[in-house]
């Protein structure tokens, strides 16, 4: 079982700094004249880790889109805005047209896994929401070095799971497979799929969005 070595020691990697960052999580690109929305927001500390906090939402033009500090938006006259949230130096924003009809925007993101620590991890992958319901997907041509207690984990982190979110043991080293993701995790939610030694705290490769 000479894998079993290899995953530990010099291998462990560290908690890492990352930019503090904040998301709208539920976008959509148009919202029907008349009709009333909700947006939220994740902010993330400088570990990656999602934490509670109070997010300023504004809108471009009020006179077409409304926004309140709740996040509750209106669309009250035909046009295009920015709706944007704000938490300190942080800020992410989305164009929203009011218009004739109410639509999410695309619900898919997809990525490509790298080895990291000499392992080899390679392929495809793609984050799906149907009907509310987030699936992360492996592609037929994903490939995974063997190793003990390998799990996959959604993280704000390209080589740590400090604060991100475990989606249960790697299924099988090669090919397709499927896992359903918590109620609780958003399309933009996290930003990197990580292949993770749990045992010995050692990340085998990362799945970056494209």
């Amino acid at each position: 079982m000479a894998w079993l070595s290899s995953c530990i020691g010099t291998d462990i990697v560290e908690d890492i700094a990352v930019p503090e960052t904040i998301s709208i999580s539920n976008a959509i690109d148009s919202l029907k004249v008349g009709e009333s929305y909700t947006f939220s927001a994740d902010y993330f500390n400088g570990l990656g880790e999602p934490v509670q906090a109070m997010i300023a939402w504004s809108s471009s033009d009020p006179s077409i889109i409304s926004i309140e500090q709740t996040g509750s938006a209106q669309a009250i006259a035909a046009g295009n805005v920015y709706i944007k949230a704000v938490k300190g130096n942080n800020a992410d924003s989305v164009k929203v047209n009011a218009g004739n009809t109410t639509s999410v925007l695309a619900n898919k993101r997809q990525g490509t896994f790298m080895g990291r620590n000499n392992y080899s991890v390679s392929g495809n992958f793609s984050l799906q929401e149907v009907n509310g319901d987030l699936t992360l997907i492996f592609d037929d041509n994903f490939r995974s070095s063997n190793g003990p207690g390998l799990y996959v984990y959604l993280s704000n982190q390209p080589t740590n799971i400090t604060g991100g979110e475990e989606v249960g043991k790697l299924m099988k080293n090669s090919g397709a497979q499927s896992y359903s993701i918590a109620a609780n995790v958003q399309l933009t939610t996290y930003n990197y799929v990580l292949i993770y030694c749990k045992p010995f705290g050692v990340p085998f490769g990362t799945g970056s969005y494209n």
